[in-house]
């Protein structure tokens, strides 16, 4: 993730994608959306490598960043 990451306040459009999860401002993993609840309160990291599958509720303040796809296609 090397271009500017964006607040995505919708949880639910990004299972698939690769995000970064911040808490508190600081960035706590980044990694491949494994799954979203309904509501989109909660989402999962797919395992990789020694990480393993770890869940985010947004009720306990963690907050997802993206970068835009659009960015990174013109920054090519």
């Amino acid at each position: 993730m090397k271009n500017q990451l964006h607040l995505q306040h919708d949880w639910g459009p990004v299972a698939g994608e690769l995000v970064e999860i911040r808490h508190g401002g600081q960035a706590v993993r980044a990694g491949i959306v494994d799954g979203v609840t309904a509501d989109g309160g909660i989402l999962w990291l797919a395992a990789q490598g020694a990480e393993p599958r770890s869940m985010f509720e947004r009720s306990q303040g963690f907050s997802v960043w993206i970068e835009y796809r659009w960015e990174s296609a013109a920054a090519q």
